[in-house]
């Protein structure tokens, strides 16, 4: 019996011995390999370090598979024909599937990644792609968060439907477009909601650190992404959702779902998004929807109705009363703007203002708005002013409103007005460089003259 134990015990001293002697192995390996990589030392002596880690030491450390996508990703890059590229992408999916296997709480997104390596690499089928995509927005959503992944999601079943592959049918579209562009809102609430902590700190006088510099710049990036997606789907929806087909379409439904509030708010949104508000069905959509249960949306398209019937006093009462009941700041800012823009836009400018800075006050990161207020200012230019260099010093103010957006529009807009304002040559002329302005019309602001 003695013996027996000796054995055993000398078997689990080897075995243990073994193990350790292993994980040493894979950690010197690592360290060497880890070396390599932060050193962006990409080459074929470090990839055949990740293969080893990859074969030998598969679940020792999930940053062989962190650098190990940096490293095939630059071989993908610097693939010399279409099948060395091939191989490349089907060994970046390859690390991605050996890294849920080994790693699966950490390997997140992955089904996105392995799809977008595809798409934009020109490799694999559309089929393929969009089954990847489609997996990862029906099991993984939460981390389906790449605005180009999500458009191209979309976009391979609008050439789907159009080719008229699986099946697919025009409530189906409507589906999926309703589907994505919630995931989108989603996204784009989350970083507008970070970036308002931040230009709100901003606003209060306090500095941001480097570290928060840096994300309000990835914020604004990443707005402007969600922002262009959405225009992109937008743009592919509308050439096959016309007034004409949506409204017989939508039209044959009513009676069926107009106790249907998530229908009614669906329908109604569609319409006024490709313009069909001035149909009656738009108005009877709305009505059974506010009477079914009202809230800041149904208020709100019943707005849109009355101001399609051009009754401005009653679109005004709606959109108010959207706004008080809108609990979503985003929405709420949206509402002002809707207001700001096409209640009163330039025949009151004032009031125009007014309703552009609630949104702001809202919702710090809604851009739209200083450009907005910008334009205002711009088209004031021969309003304001005593004389032509003061009329055109305006262009100043309208470029430092746009930059507040903080987007690649805002930027765009202030890079026009600054071209329109006085010129260096005129500044020199008129000797008053460094100089204040007063606009003693609406616009009741002043602004400094640049120095030479």
């Amino acid at each position: 019996m003695k013996t027996k134990v000796i054995i055993l015990f000398a078997f689990i001293l080897v075995t243990f011995n073994g193990f350790a002697q292993s994980a040493a192995n894979c950690a010197e390996k690592l360290s060497i390999f880890a070396e390599m990589a932060k050193t962006k030392n990409y080459g074929e002596e470090t990839y055949k370090h990740l293969q080893e880690l990859r074969k030998d030491c598969p679940s020792f450390s999930e940053a062989i598979y962190i650098y190990g996508e940096r490293i095939i990703n630059s071989r993908i890059d610097n693939a010399k024909t279409p099948a060395d590229k091939e191989k490349e992408v089907r060994d970046f999916i390859k690390l991605q599937d050996e890294f849920k296997t080994n790693f699966p709480a950490k390997a997140k997104g992955i089904e996105v990644k392995k799809a977008m390596v595809l798409f934009e690499n020109n490799s694999g089928t559309s089929d393929e792609v969009y089954q990847l995509l489609d997996s990862a927005f029906k099991n993984d959503k939460d981390n389906f968060s790449n605005p180009k992944a999500l458009y191209v999601y979309f976009e391979i079943y609008v050439n789907d439907f159009e080719a008229n592959k699986n099946g697919i049918k025009l409530q189906d579209l409507f589906n999926k477009y309703d589907q994505v562009s919630d995931k989108i809102d989603e996204e784009e609430k989350g970083v507008s909601d970070a970036l308002d902590v931040l230009l709100q700190k901003e606003e209060s006088g306090t500095e941001l650190t480097d570290k928060e510099k840096r994300a309000k710049e990835n914020h604004q990036i990443n707005l402007d992404a969600f922002e262009t997606i959405h225009s992109s789907m937008d743009a592919k929806i509308a050439q096959l959702a016309t007034c004409e087909r949506l409204i017989p379409f939508l039209g044959a439904s009513f009676e069926e779902k107009k106790g249907d509030a998530e229908w009614l708010k669906r329908a109604a949104d569609r319409l006024d998004k490709k313009g069909c508000s001035s149909d009656p069905l738009f108005s009877k959509i709305s009505d059974a929807l506010h009477s079914l249960n009202p809230t800041a949306e149904s208020a709100y398209n019943l707005g849109v109705s009355f101001y399609t019937k051009k009754n401005t006093a009653k679109a005004l009462e709606y959109f108010n009363q959207s706004a008080e009941l809108q609990k979503d700041n985003t929405k709420k800012a949206n509402v002002y703007y809707t207001i700001s823009r096409n209640i009163y836009g330039n025949g009151n400018k004032v009031q125009a203002r007014a309703y552009a800075e609630k949104a702001l006050a809202t919702k710090p990161s809604f851009g739209e708005a200083h450009v907005y207020i910008a334009q205002l200012y711009a088209n004031s230019a021969n309003d304001c002013g005593n004389d032509p260099f003061e009329k055109r010093a305006i262009y100043w103010l309208a470029a430092q409103t746009a930059r507040k957006a903080g987007t690649a529009s805002g930027n765009a807009a202030a890079s026009s007005y600054d071209k329109l304002a006085p010129s260096k040559q005129e500044i020199f002329n008129s000797g008053r460089a460094g100089q204040s302005i007063c606009f003693k019309c609406w616009v009741g602001k002043c602004v400094t003259v640049p120095n030479l």
